[in-house]
Order: structure tokens, then sequence, then C-alpha cells
């Protein structure tokens, strides 16, 4: 509430706190309002009175909570972290000394008008006084009080989101050829062979010779769709078109690009978790 009461709280661009003054600015239009509503009424309970007295009193009255609306809701939003229970019983009890500020205020401020408008004014009995605001102003705290909960809730900046990682960026095989490095996305390989101490990676630019062992270069494309099939041979699960069982339990499998490669009974199970 501390935040969005001075209009320092929410988005970036101020729209939660613009919003926060409005409802300020309401609250202290309503306590306007109250105010005139409750000077006419004293007028037409007490004809004899002059038509400014009930004026004073009345908008004297409501410039004291006026004064003490922020600072009261950024109380409230500390004492929310309370039970509830002993809230409200700190507002009751605080509702003592608001009642001696509001009768002090309400001594210094409606004596200056009355002064200038060449006349006096003064409590017929300050303890009588007291009581009658204490009662009053005990409601009209818990009603204040109230509000600012409720607001406070209504303006509350959003639980901020754990910040996002960025995405991984796609895989690439980094293969070095001569003096530069090739970085070749998954589908851009159809399929791998053992050639002596290298690897043939058969890619779309043609083939390329990647200097690793053909285990290691399972495990690393494994997760991408490859698989391997042959002691010598490693295939792109989606580019097999077909697989062809021979009798001994090998197979053959054929490539998209008509190419056929042999394999072994041995690697049959993990060809066949791609479907193969």
């Amino acid at each position: 509430m501390i935040g969005w009461a001075l209009g320092t709280g929410g988005a970036k661009n101020g729209t939660s706190g613009s919003r926060s003054w409005l409802a300020v600015g309401a609250v202290l239009i309503i306590l306007m309002i109250n105010a005139a509503i409750n000077a006419v009424s004293v007028a037409d309970q007490q004809p004899a009175l002059a038509a400014w007295e009930p004026v004073v009193w009345e908008f004297t009255s409501a410039a004291f909570f006026a004064a003490i609306l922020v600072p009261l809701w950024q109380l409230v939003r500390q004492m929310a972290r309370w039970r509830w229970p002993t809230a409200l019983a700190a507002l009751l009890v605080l509702s003592g000394p608001v009642a001696a500020l509001h009768l002090g205020w309400l001594w210094l401020t409606r004596g200056a008008v009355y002064a200038m408008l060449g006349s006096s004014y003064r409590f017929a009995s300050p303890l009588n006084q007291l009581v009658f605001e204490w009662r009053k102003d005990a409601l009209t705290l818990f009603l204040l009080a109230g509000l600012g909960w409720l607001l406070d809730r209504v303006f509350a900046a959003p639980a901020r989101q754990p910040d996002q990682r960025p995405e991984a960026p796609p895989f690439r095989l980094a293969v070095k050829d001569g003096n530069r490095t090739l970085f070749l996305a998954p589908d851009e390989i159809s399929h791998a062979s053992s050639a002596g101490n290298y690897v043939e990676l058969a890619a779309v630019h043609g083939a390329v010779l990647h200097r690793v062992t053909m285990a290691a270069l399972a495990d690393e494309l494994a997760p991408h769709g490859f698989v391997r099939i042959h002691r010598a041979h490693l295939v792109r699960a989606s580019a097999v078109t077909a697989v062809a069982s021979e009798g001994s339990g090998d197979f053959a499998v054929t490539l998209s690009c008509g190419l056929q490669l042999p394999g072994s009974r041995r690697y049959r199970s993990a060809l066949a978790a791609f479907g193969g």
C-alpha cells in the first residue's frame, strides 16, 4: 500500500501509480461530499446558526481525515501482516489518540476560521466533545482502514514471474573440415559410416569426414533422432523408408536417397524403438 498510495508502485509505465492516485482522489472527494451533506443536515437541525458555521464544522473535520488518509493506509498495510484480531484491536486502541488529535485539530482550525470571521469558537465541554468525537472517529477509522485494505489488493502489483531463461539454440553438429568448421543440423545428415579413424557423414552438400568414434557420434546424435543399425553405420530414423529382414536376423534399411545399408540383429531393437 505504501507503493500504490504514494504513486510509486505498479507497472513501469506508471499506470498502476496513476490509478492509485485516482483512488486517493476519489476517497477525498467522497469525504468532501459527505461533509457538504452533513453541513446541510446540521443547518436544517439548528436554524439559529450562521449559515457558514456548519460548513466550517464539517469541512474542518473532513480535512483532518483527508490529512491522515495516506499515512493511515500505509499503516494498514503493515498491519495486514498481523492476525486480523490483533489488527482490529490495534485499530481500536489507535482510535483514542486519533480522536484526541482530531479534537486538537478542530480547536485550532475552527478557532482560526472563526477568528478570521470576527467571532470566537470554543468547545462547551472538551471531555464530552472528546467522547462524542471518539465514537464517530472510531467508526470512520475502521471504514477508511477497511477501504485501504481493499484497495491494496485491487492495486497490488502482480507477482513477479521468474526470469525466463532464453531457449537453447538449435542443435548443430560441429565438424572440422580442413581449415573450416561446418555446423550441420540433424536433418542435414542422412547417415554416417565408419571410415578408418574417421566417420563419413552423408550430408546434404556431400560426404564429410568427421574425426570421431562411431560410439561417441551415436551418443551425441541419439537425442536428435539417430539410431545405430550396425557397428559401422548410423542412420537418421526419419530418413529410413524401408526395412527388409533377412533369415539370419540381420536386416537391410533403405534410405530416402535410395541407398541401402546393412543392419545387424544386435541393433534391431534400437531401430524398432523408432518404428523401424
